[in-house]
Parts: structure tokens; sequence; C-alpha cells
């Protein structure tokens, strides 16, 4: 073997070694981005749920569920509450098509209870649903439709 020869095949095991490197970088960044999107979720879960236990939202989505009479600040409250929650499903389905959360992060069974006003809270989902399906993602809205809305199991 000569010396190009050599140079040659160290060349092609640097290249070798260059290519494996890289594919644990990038499996290493997938795990990352993936727990950034389960911490993101969580932090979504947590922020949404603080909201709904504040002592003026609680009384604005159980008065407007209930079909008392609220103010419009207590109305407000009430849909931007349910605009939040829709959101974060909308949020996680993105995710979970992109591949960064996991099928098990769609808590459709919830979601169902949620929009037929059995949730944990009296939020007016349907109501905001009916105002908002026009804007959100069309692939999620098709997604919302057979999964929740018409009861389809996945």
């Amino acid at each position: 073997m000569d010396v190009g020869q050599i140079v040659g095949l160290l060349a092609n095991i640097g290249v070798i070694a260059g290519i494996v490197f890289l594919a644990v970088e990038i499996r290493q960044n997938n795990q990352l981005v993936a727990a950034q999107a389960r911490y993101s979720l969580r932090q979504y879960r947590t922020d949404i749920a603080d909201t709904i236990m504040s002592p003026h939202v609680l009384e604005a989505t159980h008065k407007y569920a209930s079909d008392e009479e609220v103010t419009p600040a207590e109305r407000s409250a009430a849909l931007m509450t349910a605009l939040k929650v829709v959101e974060l499903w909308e949020w996680q389905h993105g995710e979970f098509v992109e591949g960064m959360l996991q099928r098990e992060a769609l808590p459709l069974d919830a979601w169902r209870l949620w929009f037929n006003g059995k949730g944990q809270s009296p939020v007016p989902i349907q109501e905001i649903w009916e105002l908002r399906k026009d804007v959100l993602n069309a692939d999620f809205v098709q997604f919302f439709e057979e999964h929740v809305i018409e009861n389809r199991l996945s």
C-alpha cells in the first residue's frame, strides 16, 4: 500500500466516523426536542389549570354553564378560558403530527368530556369551537371532528 492509499483509507474512515457522530448528535437532539415538547405540554396544562381555578373564572364558567345572567366580563372570561383549552389541544395535535408527542399525549376521552360540558369545570368548549373552528388548523379540525365530536375511536 502506498502513502496515497493509506491517506485515502484514513480519510474514508474519518468520513464514516463523522457520519456516525452526526447520527448520534441528531438522535440526541431529537430526544431533547421531544423532552422539551413534553415539558411545554406540562407547562400549558398547568397554566390552564391555574386559569380555570382562579375564583373569578370559576364563578364565571359556572354561571355561564348554568345559563345564569353573566356580565360581559364573565362571558369573556368563560370564552377566553375555553379558547385557551382548545388552543392547547390544537398545539398538542400539532406536536403529535410532527412526532414530538406520542399518541398517548392526546387524551381524547378527556377532550370528549370537556367538549360535552362534563369536564372538571364547565368551560364552554362547544361554543368557542363553533366560533373558532374556521381559523384553527384544518388538520386539527378534521381530527377533532372525527375523534372527539363524532366520537370515533382512533
